[in-house]
């Protein structure tokens, strides 16, 4: 099974200005096609639209729960399945914008989505931030920041060209662990230039997660060090930051007894 921990945290930048946070995540274990699955999603905000921390909450929500309601076997679903799925979100992301009487530009948003089982996993994303995934010991990046001509330029769900833009990787072997984040983030979590994974970031990280005995424990320290000087010394931007690590059932009946 996989345990899973994760914050949004608001940046400097926000505070000064009271700004609200406009990343978002969640999770959610449910079954897909009868097999226990961790479901994440991961947004942000666009800082140019006024309502992106709506937009962010309003995609994630959807994805999740679409996500979960698909009845294709996990080893099953392609690029076309994750793409009816990030549609369904749009086109909520536009029910919500008529509910409010905005436009759906005014909640332009990043998302990344991510369906981890026991064997495979499959990962998506449109925008910046990125997923990285461990398997047999190895950290990698499964999906890259998308960027324009310029470093602030980045796909939204709410870009006309999307759903063609999205990011989709399938894993067929077993992964040990998985890391989804904002570009908040990206700067400590990636090395850009090399296109690789910074990984004595994530290391110490996955390691607490492995060892505790209630991930729950873990959210203050999370919140603690996004929030910490050390990261704002960097970037002065919300930040997002989704770990999960898989445990075998066996671990946590021996940490429960």
């Amino acid at each position: 099974m996989w345990r899973a921990i994760g914050k949004s945290v608001v940046g400097t930048s926000h505070l000064k200005g009271l700004l609200p946070c406009q990343d978002f995540s969640d999770y959610l274990r449910c079954q897909i096609g009868g097999e226990p699955v961790l479901i994440v999603g991961v947004s942000d905000g666009a800082g140019s639209a006024a309502f992106s921390h709506l937009g962010s909450q309003e995609t994630v929500g959807a994805l999740l729960r679409q996500a979960a309601s698909c009845e294709c076997p996990l080893p099953d679903i392609n690029r076309e399945h994750v793409q009816g799925w990030f549609a369904h979100s749009l086109a909520h992301l536009k029910s919500v914008a008529q509910r409010e009487k905005i436009e759906v530009r005014d909640l332009a948003c990043t998302v990344l989505l991510a369906v981890l089982g026991e064997g495979h996993a499959v990962f998506a994303q449109i925008g910046d931030g990125a997923w990285i995934a461990e398997t047999n010991g190895v950290l990698g990046a499964v999906t890259w920041p998308q960027n324009g001509e310029f470093a602030n330029e980045t796909k939204f769900i709410t870009s006309p060209d999307a759903l063609d833009s999205m990011q989709f990787q399938k894993c067929s072997t077993p992964l040990t662990a998985a890391a989804g984040f904002t570009d908040g983030i990206q700067a400590l979590a990636l090395n850009l230039g090399a296109r690789s994974v910074h990984i004595p970031f994530f290391q110490p990280m996955f390691a607490a997660l492995a060892d505790c005995d209630d991930e729950t424990s873990l959210l203050s320290p999370l919140i603690s060090f996004l929030s910490s000087e050390r990261v704002n010394e960097r970037t002065d931007d919300d930040k997002t930051l989704v770990l999960a690590r898989r445990v075998a059932v066996d671990q946590i009946r021996d940490e429960l007894a």
